[in-house]
């Protein structure tokens, strides 16, 4: 068996489904499935240059509240084709298949059983447009659909309307577990993590208004993993701010933290954002929102707040720091929930509906 599995984002702004994508592929090379990796072209190079092939330059486009990297060119067609007949793979298994050229024209190009997985709460406007009819003809290409959460399938399923198998992100708890503390910031202060990128969907101006605004009588420590932020200032509270790091960082970061915060506003599908923290032993507080509340049950495995709502988060925020008892509560539940979703088991489900797919066997439904 042989898959292509074709990302449609650039690696040049790490996201979910570059996360997820990567551990993918990792687990079909640890179980001995052949495989190549296709994304757009960028400057970074991933894990395995061997497998990696890039196709396309990209361009950044408003996506979901967000900037999304995907190739817009019409000329990379011969491309697309050569690297088909040349490796002629059995799966095609495409990653936001509607997200730009490259995705459209692996689809297109075809000849092999094709496989789709919708990351997304929301798009672009392509699809308010009108413009998801003009895709009919590529989504009846696809055997077989899989969605991360009920969020994502709910979205999808608005335009195109089908059976869609729910498999969520999957989490390598055993690498955050094992990460090491950052020594220098283990201390007395309390310590809240937020990472992602600095855009207004994601709420970290809803954190750092949170922490200017209200009273906190003890002391603060905020890391922000992602865009650098200059001259930011907040109180007494101390910032470290090293930009976008590398998952071997970000884990140590995640276990030197007490409190991981993900105050997004909207059109989160999954939240690959909030495992990582429960399998780094960090508490969660995430907002009420489709997608956050899908993994986080409120007082179980985390705290959720509405979303935009300063004076929940401070309350949260006191409450985690006074009552070690709930806060260790929320870490143990929070490791009980990520136990059946390791990459071993959702790498299996994956391929299982690979070999079904493969067979004209009915999918198993999970």
């Amino acid at each position: 068996m042989k898959i292509c599995v074709v990302c449609s984002y650039g690696i040049d702004n790490p996201g979910g489904v570059w996360n997820h994508v990567l551990n993918l592929t990792q687990q079909l090379k640890k179980k001995k499935i052949k495989y190549i990796l296709v994304t757009p072209e960028s400057k970074k190079n991933t894990y395995d240059r061997n497998n990696h092939y890039k196709i396309g330059k990209t361009f950044k486009i408003n996506s979901a509240g967000s900037k999304a990297n995907i190739t817009l060119s019409p000329f990379i067609n011969k491309q697309v084709k050569s690297l088909i007949s040349n490796y002629k793979p059995d799966i095609m298994h495409i990653h936001e298949p509607f997200a730009g050229s490259l995705p459209m024209s692996f689809l297109l190009n075809s000849q092999s059983k094709n496989i789709a997985t919708f990351h997304s709460n929301q798009g672009t406007n392509l699809y308010k447009f009108g413009l998801s009819k003009i895709f009919k003809p590529l989504d009846k290409k696809l055997h077989a659909r899989i969605a991360v959460s009920k969020t994502a399938k709910n979205f999808i399923n608005t335009y195109f309307e089908n059976t869609y198998e729910i498999i969520p992100n999957g989490i390598n708890e055993d690498f955050y577990k094992k990460s090491s503390l950052i020594n220098k910031i283990t201390d007395e202060k309390l310590n809240i993590i937020f990472i992602g990128r600095n855009d207004r969907r994601k709420g970290l101006k809803i954190l750092i208004n949170t922490l200017e605004k209200h009273i906190f009588n003890f002391s603060i420590r905020l890391i922000i993993l992602g865009n650098k932020i200059t001259n930011l200032k907040i109180n007494n509270i101390e910032i470290i701010n090293p930009g976008f790091v590398n998952e071997n960082t970000k884990a140590k970061y995640l276990q030197s933290s007490d409190i991981l915060c993900a105050p997004s506003l909207e059109k989160e599908s999954f939240g690959i954002i909030l495992l990582e923290g429960m399998a780094s032993n960090t508490a969660v507080i995430a907002s009420d929102i489709a997608g956050y509340n899908e993994i986080i049950t409120n007082n179980v495995n985390g705290i959720l707040i509405k979303p935009n709502n300063t004076n929940q988060l401070a309350q949260a925020i006191k409450k985690l720091h006074d009552d070690k008892n709930q806060k260790q509560k929320l870490i143990t539940n929070g490791n009980s929930y990520i136990k059946n979703l390791n990459w071993d088991n959702i790498s299996d489900k994956i391929i299982n509906i690979y070999k079904n797919t493969l067979n004209n066997k009915e999918i198993t439904h999970y």
